[in-house]
């Protein structure tokens, strides 16, 4: 959830079934907050394996048959060449000798179109959105404005084409100081007018927030560096340990340690991994690898709720059965 709305970030097989089975569970512990699809206001994938996209036809007729009428972007990667492929009318996947991944979510995009998410099939637009790495620099490429939270995409290395997302909110005006209003003798109507209108009485502006989350990537990222810091938050995948360092390489992926040395070199406030290999059955030595590196690391679990709030924040709750339970509270400043 941003300011400016809620996006979901990959959106693997059974998606839809595990953002409300995670509603029921708010419902059950009484809890205020809400996790419904019609609130999803973009979808953004990092790239075109399944694991992380192919719950996403599915995912839009649940949309439909709740009645959805607002608009939906979708947004990921792709070659120049996978365009020119489908712009040619090519059916199929093309041959290995193309030069073009059968994944690449150009050729995926042209078939979810043509079986079942074409304009007119559902209730509400769909905008599909491709963006060619090739066409992507070091800066990244501006793709989303939701209403003043600023969405980036940034080339990394995962064999098929792929991105990362920074999400950066806006600068705020400071925090309203009622009591030093009423103390300065005005009235209630002028202190409601003043804290509407008005920079008087309050703390210093809060600045922009900056979350990164990198997909799945190799380390060796050119755009991750000082040039994209400081940021609050990198969520960094982690797949393997130091021992499979070759391994993470050849396979587009990343260790715990590799992704500490990411988060030092864009000046990270806390680096969160995520993305560990099944065969790890005890996680902790990942986090004592990267923790040799950047101070302030962080192994995700499946459900955890990762907050930065406007005043400097960031929070880190563990689902259990019945409750929220803190088990991280970082000041950033």
């Amino acid at each position: 959830m941003t300011p400016g709305g809620a996006v979901l970030i990959d959106c693997g097989e059974g998606m839809q079934e595990r953002i409300a089975v995670h509603d029921r569970w708010l419902r059950r512990i009484g809890s205020e907050d809400r996790t419904r699809l019609g609130r999803v206001r973009a979808v953004l994938l990092t790239h075109g394996h399944l694991d992380h996209c192919w719950g996403l036809l599915p995912m839009l007729h649940t949309m439909d048959k709740d009645g959805r009428t607002a608009p939906l972007a979708i947004h990921g990667p792709t070659s120049r060449a996978a365009l020119r492929w489908v712009e040619e009318g090519h059916n199929g996947a093309p041959g290995l000798d193309s030069g073009i991944h059968p994944g690449d979510l150009a050729i995926q995009f042209d078939w979810w179109r043509r079986h079942g998410g074409k304009e007119g099939t559902l209730r509400f637009d769909v905008e599909w959105n491709l963006h060619p790495v090739d066409d992507i620099g070091a800066e990244g490429v501006e793709i989303l404005n939701l209403d003043g939270t600023l969405i980036h995409a940034f080339h990394t290395n995962h064999g098929v084409p792929s991105i990362a997302y920074r999400v950066r909110t806006p600068s705020t005006p400071g925090r309203f100081n009622i009591e030093d209003a009423r103390a300065s003798g005005l009235d209630e109507a002028a202190i409601r007018d003043i804290a509407k209108n008005s920079n008087d009485h309050r703390g210093p502006r809060r600045q922009e927030r900056t979350l990164i989350l990198s997909g799945d990537t190799t380390a060796n990222v050119s755009s991750f560096d000082e040039s994209i810091g400081p940021v609050d938050v990198l969520v960094h995948e982690a797949t393997f340990d130091d021992a499979h360092e070759e391994h993470a390489s050849a396979y587009g992926h990343s260790t715990a340690r590799q992704a500490a040395q990411v988060g030092v070199a864009m000046g990270a406030r806390l680096v969160a991994l995520n993305h560990f290999s099944s065969r790890f059955q005890d996680l902790s030595h990942l986090g004592d690898e990267a923790a040799e590196v950047h101070p302030n690391c962080h192994l995700l679990e499946d459900g955890d709720r990762l907050q930065v709030d406007r005043d400097g924040m960031i929070r880190v709750d563990r689902r259990t059965t019945d409750a929220w339970v803190n088990i991280l509270d970082l000041r950033l400043e």
